[in-house]
């Protein structure tokens, strides 16, 4: 069994589990949306502003604060409330289906 944070996701993806650590690694280039692995895209993901070097948060859980919180950088993506900084896995829209976010793994660049 895997440790967890004290926010309940795990510290650590599956081996082989494509991921990226945000304050260890470069952006994905091409990658445009991220979840906490272990975290429902629907709930909380981190949208790439256009092509620069900022992110928001989206779902429900933050959807409320959207227009409040300002964008944060990618070294802030994977903390969550405890102050743990998460990997974070790639995730994309499902076919013309609105709103819902599927955590299919993203192919590397």
């Amino acid at each position: 069994m895997s440790a967890e944070c004290a926010c309940g996701l795990p510290l650590e993806p599956p081996a082989g589990t494509k991921h990226w650590h945000p304050t260890r690694d470069i952006p994905p280039a091409t990658v445009m949306v991220v979840a906490r692995f272990g975290q429902d895209p629907q709930l909380r993901r981190a949208v790439r502003v256009g092509n620069s070097a900022y992110w928001t948060e989206h779902g429900y859980m933050v959807n409320y604060y959207t227009d409040r919180t300002p964008p944060m950088l990618w070294t802030d993506v994977g903390t969550c409330w405890a102050g743990t900084k998460h990997p974070v896995i790639a995730v994309r829209p499902q076919a013309q289906s609105g709103d819902h976010f599927t955590n299919r793994r993203v192919t590397a660049d």
